[in-house]
């Protein structure tokens, strides 16, 4: 059967000890073999952590039970399989029995997959970008709780001359055109930079606007340093989309929103909108509010052509699909076409603001998949699977793959479809195995007829997206 050739080359525990032997050879931690592990054998952290440590199960419930008898909490009824079922993610470990794992490993909790780390990040991931900013000698203020900037004339064409201390207005306004450059940059690495690099670094950027925020009484400079802040806060959103689940998402697009409404500006209120909507189809998280923003970031483009609306037709196809709608996903899909073809050449960029080719065939394909229509799907998925960008959008090219199952098990070949499957997650990075990639796994599995949905294939997939 098609779904054995993916369960029969998962990596062997030989080959975790393996890794991890190596990566404690060259001097990584536990925690950084334990990583190593989980990245290279697609094995869940909890399990990595126990292979770095070298037990085998049984091993490992027998030095949980020692250690739950000495804290005078016995777990006689501890048992591998139980174990088992919190390593493959089918179960999860109580609050006592999880701080003995912590204890047991040396660890906190997320770093068994269980939560997450909320504490601020040190050092920040940075980026080029981010270097160039920060080699223009940042000075701090902290009786004003400012941070202000010098920029030296080779960087940024102004002498020192020009820029006058503490809180001049001329030093504001260079400040924040450099924030600006770097909001534009930051929109390039949206789908591409690891979310683990890129959502922190854009939390520091959001702090260095809103400590400008704090001193200038310009007008024009508070509604740019909110035009920002909305703009970063929806790539942390936008991000978050691919990795997390509903509240962490619409919490920053939440956040997004107010700063695009104290910035008085439509145009990034729309695009703001057209990604909730986007999400809501994600997230599958309220189809009816999710066309409600599709909706409104089409309004902005009710008399000229601009991203925001492309970007709200996008999404009301995605809708649509998955409200079983086909006329009406076809109709928007048709109508982003044609308003994409109007766009100056500046509206389609990949900066995160614009709409490109990629992001609308993306979508178009998505949506067009999601309704059923494989037929149109195919040529434009053919498409965005030529364009450059598709080799750095790991989580758009797993989703593309996804489609292409979704069409296999549609037409009735399900043990093909099945196989597309397993394969598209194996080649997943660790990262992106919760979010966006596994929620339409399991749409498309959910979908599957009743005839099938207790076969060996739909199962083993099943299992696989779960361990």
């Amino acid at each position: 059967m098609a779904i054995r050739q993916i369960t029969d080359v998962r990596h062997s525990i030989s080959c975790a000890r393996r890794t991890a032997r190596a990566a404690k050879a060259e001097g990584a931690s536990d925690h950084e073999a334990a990583l190593e592990v989980h990245r290279h054998c697609g094995l869940s952290l909890l399990r990595a952590h126990r292979i770095v440590h070298g037990y085998t199960l049984v091993e490992a419930v027998d030095a949980l039970k020692e250690l739950l008898r000495e804290r005078g909490t016995p777990a006689e009824g501890l048992a591998h399989q139980r174990m088992s079922q919190w390593e493959s993610g089918r179960d999860t470990p109580s609050p006592h029995y999880l701080d003995a794992l912590c204890f047991l490993y040396r660890t906190r909790p997320d770093r068994l997959g269980f939560g997450h780390d909320y504490s601020e990040p040190d050092p920040v991931a940075r980026r080029e970008s981010e270097d160039t900013v920060d080699r223009r000698h940042f000075l701090s203020f902290a009786a004003a709780g400012a941070t202000f900037l010098s920029a030296p004339a080779a960087l940024g064409g102004w002498s020192n001359e020009d820029i006058e201390y503490p809180g001049g207005r001329r030093a504001t306004t260079a400040y924040v055109g450099l924030l600006e450059d770097l909001t534009e940059q930051n929109g390039y690495g949206l789908y591409t930079a690891p979310p683990a690099e890129f959502i922190p670094s854009r939390m520091v950027d959001l702090a260095r606007i809103e400590a400008c925020l704090l001193t200038t009484d310009s007008q024009d400079a508070r509604r740019r340093l909110h035009r920002m802040f909305a703009k970063n806060a929806g790539f942390i959103a936008i991000r978050l989309n691919d990795i997390a689940g509903p509240e962490e998402t619409f919490e920053w697009f939440r956040i997004a929103r107010l700063a695009a409404e104290r910035a008085e500006d439509r145009t990034v209120d729309a695009w703001v909108a057209g990604h909730v909507g986007d999400a809501c189809t994600c997230q599958r998280h309220g189809y009816a509010s999710g066309l409600t923003a599709a909706q409104k970031a089409q309004i902005a483009g009710s008399r000229t052509a601009n991203p925001a609306a492309v970007l709200g037709y996008l999404v009301e196809a995605g809708v649509q699909a998955r409200l079983g709608r086909r006329r009406e996903t076809i109709d928007a899909v048709r109508s982003a076409e044609r308003m994409f073809d109007k766009l100056p050449a500046a509206a389609t960029a990949a900066d995160g603001v614009g709409v490109s080719e990629y992001l609308l065939r993306w979508h178009q394909t998505n949506a067009l998949a999601a309704a059923g229509a494989h037929q149109a799907a195919r040529p434009l998925r053919e498409r965005v699977l030529e364009l450059p960008f598709i080799r750095h959008d790991e989580v758009g090219k797993a989703l593309l793959h996804l489609d292409e199952a979704a069409a296999e098990i549609d037409r009735g070949q399900v043990d093909l479809g099945c196989d597309m499957i397993g394969s598209a997650w194996q080649r997943l990075s660790g990262e992106f195995r919760t979010g966006q990639v596994p929620r339409r796994a399991f749409e498309i599995l959910d979908g599957v007829r009743p005839a099938h949905a207790a076969t060996r294939a739909v199962v083993d997939v099943r299992e696989l997206l779960t361990v």
